[in-house]
């Protein structure tokens, strides 16, 4: 038995070592995740969100109608996040023009989906990521006007002729 744990135990000890440490990296990473949700959802609730209400007040106003859809938890394996919506449509798609920021491990990615000169909704080709402290009320008050200006700064007489 001396000579197996002679020529084996150093081997069985280190691979549990390793075993160890990988199990502790992953839980300090789940932990991190968890951290940046919180700090995602704070940043949604203390800055997006109200400026996007303000938005959403805004165009209804105006007779616009619009949303604004948070998800604040993981659900079905999606990230948590909140989404700008425009009710605008002129052909029968389903989707709207809108803009949703979702946490994305240690980022925020921004995705939009704009109306396109044919009526048409289509998303940008890939989502920009950004740190927290660059998403400020200016930042996102920028992001909703240029999804905005998307619907309405079109030549609308190739619509209605």
């Amino acid at each position: 038995m001396e000579d197996l744990e002679k020529e084996l135990g150093p081997l069985i000890e280190n691979f549990q070592n390793l075993v160890k440490d990988a199990r502790a990296k992953k839980l300090y990473s789940l932990r991190e995740d968890e951290d940046f949700k919180k700090e995602f959802n704070q940043l949604s609730k203390d800055v997006i969100e109200p400026m996007m209400r303000k938005f959403e007040s805004y165009l209804k106003s105006k007779d616009v109608n619009s949303s604004v859809n948070i998800q604040s938890q993981i659900v079905a394996g999606k990230n948590p996040s909140i989404e700008f919506s425009l009710h605008f449509k002129l052909t029968h798609e389903s989707r709207y023009p809108n803009i949703k920021f979702s946490s994305s491990g240690k980022k925020i990615s921004i995705q939009e989906e704009r109306l396109m000169a044919k009526g048409e909704v289509r998303q940008d080709m890939m989502p920009e990521y950004y740190d927290n402290e660059q998403i400020t009320e200016e930042f996102v008050k920028e992001r909703l006007i240029r999804l905005i200006k998307s619907c309405f700064d079109k030549n609308w007489q190739s619509f209605y002729p």
